[in-house]
């Protein structure tokens, strides 16, 4: 016999899910208050007309009627409070307050139900079961992506159909029943197949936004040494200037440049300059330090470090880890002029005020262009 084996949900996907059902739940019980406002304002004025006209019997029961539906407009009314409360706590809490509230809620409504039962002499079986029937369909729409939500807010006034179509004669109790019945029946199948149809969009929602991230990610990544290409450090460092002009936060910018590339690529075949920048680009992400540091492949054998929240002397000292670093690795390069191994030159430069991001790669290139005139393997600062 085989078995099938059935990829488990990825973690990123479950998270996703839990936030659509909490937007779902969110915008559908929002839905369902204002139209369990609208059914209580009917009832109320139902019973008003009723009244005067002689059909509501007021002192059958210990309780009133008419302030029972009173209390539950009120509370309703403040339900908007509570919820706000409620979306603030830990989703353990906030799932069990909302179970409370929704049993609450419906033994309210059968209570309703029972009520007019009794003293209504025109609140039949047949008009309690559409109104009832009208607020489970409701609750249908606003709760079925949560099955433990929804039938903690319909299986108290569910019960108390089926107990209300025993009190039916002998003829209509079996037919009652059987309405229940199909009310049950149509309510879960509906509640399968709305949430089936919402999970398969939240998947392909899922799907969507993954394949975009990795659409984005490879737009933002350089194809041969995996760490940020041009584009993507344009945009960072633009944003990292914005953030400066209002934060007043330090900025710094190293741009690297490999030291006589062309000859180790002559010398060694191309092959092995790809291995040679893919090391250079691990040397540098190895050096920096500060979650909001970002190494990028600039252009061919240039390279770029660009530093938030880093002064001038903050770089000096990244660039001399960088050059640490590579030293350390001792890559062989056999047509450099200064070193047996590979080496870097490394030109600084600190965002100043009314400065583009233009303006700050050229005086960095300009550092890097005297370290180049005065014998390469080292940094000079703007």
């Amino acid at each position: 016999m085989q078995f099938i084996d059935v990829p488990r949900p990825s973690g990123q996907f479950v998270q996703h899910l839990f936030d659509a059902r909490h937007r779902a739940l969110s915008a559908g019980l929002r839905w369902y208050w204002v139209i369990n406002l609208i059914a209580l304002v009917f009832l109320l004025t139902r019973f008003y007309i009723y009244r005067d006209a002689h059909l509501v019997l007021v002192d059958n029961l210990p309780w009133s009627y008419e302030w029972l539906l009173i209390a539950m407009g009120c509370v309703g009314l403040l339900l908007p409070l509570g919820w706000g409360w409620l979306s603030r706590q830990p989703h353990v809490i906030w799932q069990v307050s909302l179970c409370v509230c929704a049993l609450a809620w419906g033994l309210a409504w059968a209570m309703v139900g029972y009520t007019i039962s009794i003293v209504d002499l025109k609140g039949g079986f047949s008009f309690i079961f559409n109104l009832i029937s009208l607020l489970l369909l409701t609750g249908l729409v606003a709760a079925y992506c949560d099955v433990r939500l929804f039938y903690a807010l319909v299986s108290v006034p569910l019960l108390f159909l089926l107990m209300r179509a025993s009190w039916s004669p002998e003829p209509f109790f079996l037919v009652n029943t059987i309405v229940v019945g199909v009310l049950l029946v149509v309510l879960e199948t509906g509640r399968r197949m709305l949430n089936g149809w919402f999970e398969l969009a939240v998947s392909r929602e899922h799907d969507n936004l993954m394949l975009a991230n990795k659409m984005n990610a490879m737009a933002n990544r350089d194809h041969l040494t995996g760490i940020a290409n041009r584009r993507h450090f344009d945009q960072v460092c633009k944003r990292a200037i914005a953030q400066g002009v209002i934060l007043e936060m330090p900025l710094t910018l190293i741009l690297l440049d490999v030291d006589f590339f062309k000859r180790y690529n002559d010398h060694y075949g191309h092959q092995a300059g790809d291995e040679c920048l893919i090391l250079v680009a691990e040397c540098l992400e190895e050096s920096v330090r500060e979650p909001g540091d970002l190494v990028a492949r600039y252009g061919g054998e240039e390279f770029v470090v660009l530093l938030q929240e880093t002064d001038k002397a903050g770089g000096q000292q990244v660039a001399r880890r960088i050059r640490e670093t590579l030293a350390a690795r001792a890559l062989p390069h056999a047509g450099s002029d200064v070193a047996p191994h590979l080496t870097l030159s490394q030109g600084i430069a600190q965002w100043q005020v009314g400065e583009t991001l233009a303006m700050l790669l050229q005086r960095a290139d300009e550092a890097l262009y005297r370290v180049k005139e005065q014998g390469r393997d080292g940094y000079g600062v703007a």
